[in-house]
Formats: structure tokens, C-alpha cells, sequence
């Protein structure tokens, strides 16, 4: 598997492991142990590149190797394996890691890996809060706990827009393009990241409704307040448009009142809280958590949206 890393901000060549821990470590990358298997010599490459909010990492020791790093909290790595063969130890469980394979490590986690001689890994660090943006971006909804993702090993695709796409991020000269450029495609790896692997976050079907910038406004405001009682003067000023052409606007875009827009928006975050927050133990604790303090309304409203009642989903995920 190989990817045309021609443009980077930083190389290292016939370099110790102590040299590529200390590099690992200055980039964010967390903190490195190298247990060789063999006596010291150099022969560990690198190479190191930022692009936009995202940190890129090739690198291979050159030795079989035992590698335990630090459990990070402001960041998942995406590690994948262009050649050779890791075995990955994380939350007690152990994978094999071959030519392809790639394994997604959520902040908190310690992670070890055992590596043949001929190991070469392509490391992508994606900072915490980026890739929750990112997923709101996309119409991604959640409560506001960190995403989750499931721990398990996936093929990276050799071929098609994800693999072309981290190429082409490779090969770009990042000083030709403008910020907002980096950022979209930033924003557009992170998002095929979220379909890649499964995780907590659902996609709302609210996002399919409309692009336009103030139900965007809107529904950005409404997540990031998803607890409040939030009014409609509220979601006017937003837009910085009266409450009329606020209602006009729903109408046409979203074939919603905004007052049902917001609701609809609250029942799928109750929905993910019911099924991913292992600490709730009754529906009444979620549904007056997003203001709804009439209970029969909110499970005839949450049955009607979501297709079943809130105690079956909260029967159905219980742990």
C-alpha cells in the first residue's frame, strides 16, 4: 500500500527511535516507548506534515519493535499500515494488524503495538473538538458526550475518493491554498472517517432538508444549546431576521414551524442519550434534561419521530 507522500514539512532519515520519540512527542502525537528487540541502530524514517486543523505522520522504525504510547485526551489517531505487520493492544483486547488494515484510537486510550522489522504506519491525528464540528457539519447528532467509535480493525480502501483524497492531501503544497481551503478538506476526511467507522453518532435526517445558511445557523445554535428553552425570538436574532420571515423560511426550506424544527432536533438527541448513555436509568431524567416537562406528550411526540417509545429504547440499549 503506498501513498505519494511528496510534500512535508518535516523528514528524518538513518535516525535513532530515541530521535523518533522525541519527534513523535513534539508533534503531539503523545508520548513514545521503544522497546527494541535488537540493538540500538539507526535506522528509524520519518516524515511529518500539518494540514490545516489535521497532524500527518508516516513513519517505520527500521526493527522489530514493542511501542506503547500514552493515552492522549484531545485527539483520535487514525494509524494504518502501509507495509509489514502490527499487533495492536488497546482496552485489553489484541488485533493483527496487516498490510491495508487500519485502526482508529480514541482519546484516553493507551495504546501498544507490536511491530515487525518491515512495519511502515501512516499516522492522521484529528483533533477532538474538530471532528465534533465536523460532525455537526454534517448533520451528525449526539449528545454532547465524545464520539465513540466502535474498537475494531478496518481495510483502508486502496482505491476511491477516501484514498484519493488523503493523497492528494500528501501531495498538496499547503501555501497555495486559503485556510477555508485546508479546512473543507479537512472537513471532507473527517466526515468520510464518521462513515468509515461505525460510532455513537447517528445522521440526523434533518440535515438532508436544507442547506441554507440560516436554517444552518439555526440548527448549529439550537445543538450547541440543545438543553435550553430556547425561543423563537432567539433563533430570529440568530438569522438576524424577523420572526415572520424566520417562520417563512421554515415553511419553504424545511416544511416545519421552527418551533417543530427545534423539537425534532431535541427528540433525536434524547434518542441518542437514551441508547448511548449507560448512566440513565429512567426516561423521565432525559426528557425534563431537554425540556420536556409534559411526559405523556413527550413519549407520544418521541414515538412519532423516532417509531417506537422512549422505555423500548431505553429497554433495548440497557447494559
Amino acid at each position: 500500500m503506498k501513498f505519494d507522500f511528496s510534500i512535508y514539512d518535516l523528514q528524518v532519515a538513518e535516525a535513532s527511535s530515541q530521535t523518533l520519540t522525541k519527534v513523535l512527542l513534539d508533534k503531539g502525537f503523545g508520548e513514545y516507548r521503544f522497546i527494541q528487540s535488537t540493538p540500538l541502530k539507526q535506522l528509524a524514517k520519518l516524515r511529518f506534515k500539518e494540514f490545516g486543523p489535521l497532524s500527518i505522520l508516516e513513519y517505520e522504525a527500521g526493527a522489530v519493535t514493542t511501542i506503547r504510547a500514552s493515552k492522549g485526551t484531545n485527539a483520535y489517531y487514525l494509524h494504518i499500515i502501509l507495509a509489514g505487520q502490527s499487533i495492536g493492544k488497546s482496552n485489553n483486547e489484541e488485533r493483527t494488524l496487516k498490510t491495508g488494515d487500519s485502526i482508529l484510537v480514541m482519546p484516553g486510550t493507551r495504546f501498544e503495538s507490536h511491530n515487525t522489522k518491515d512495519c511502515r504506519k501512516l499516522i492522521v491525528k484529528i483533533p477532538t473538538d474538530f471532528l465534533h464540528q465536523t460532525a455537526r457539519k454534517f448533520g451528525y447528532i449526539s449528545t454532547k458526550e465524545p464520539i465513540q467509535f466502535e474498537h475494531k480493525t478496518n481495510v483502508f480502501p486502496m482505491t476511491g475518493p477516501l484514498f484519493n483524497l488523503l493523497n492528494d492531501m500528501l501531495q498538496q503544497d499547503k501555501s497555495t491554498l486559503y485556510d477555508r481551503a485546508l479546512v473543507y478538506y479537512c472537513r471532507l476526511f473527517n466526515s468520510a472517517i464518521l462513515t468509515m467507522f461505525n460510532s455513537n453518532f447517528n445522521q440526523s435526517p434533518l440535515a438532508t432538508l436544507s442547506v441554507h445558511r440560516h436554517i444552518e445557523r439555526v440548527r448549529n445554535y439550537v445543538l450547541d444549546n440543545i438543553t435550553a428553552d430556547i425561543t423563537i425570538d432567539e433563533l430570529a436574532n440568530v438569522c438576524q431576521i424577523s420572526r415572520k420571515s424566520l417562520y417563512n423560511l421554515f415553511e419553504k426550506e424545511a416544511g416545519l414551524t421552527p418551533s417543530a424544527y427545534v423539537r425534532r432536533l431535541k427528540l433525536e438527541s434524547a434518542y441518542s442519550e437514551l441508547k448511548n448513555n449507560e448512566h440513565i436509568r429512567n426516561v423521565t431524567q432525559v426528557a425534563l434534561k431537554y425540556g420536556f416537562t409534559n411526559l405523556g406528550r413527550f413519549s407520544a411526540q418521541y414515538r412519532e419521530q423516532i417509531g417506537e417509545l422512549p422505555s423500548q429504547t431505553l429497554r433495548d440499549f440497557a447494559p
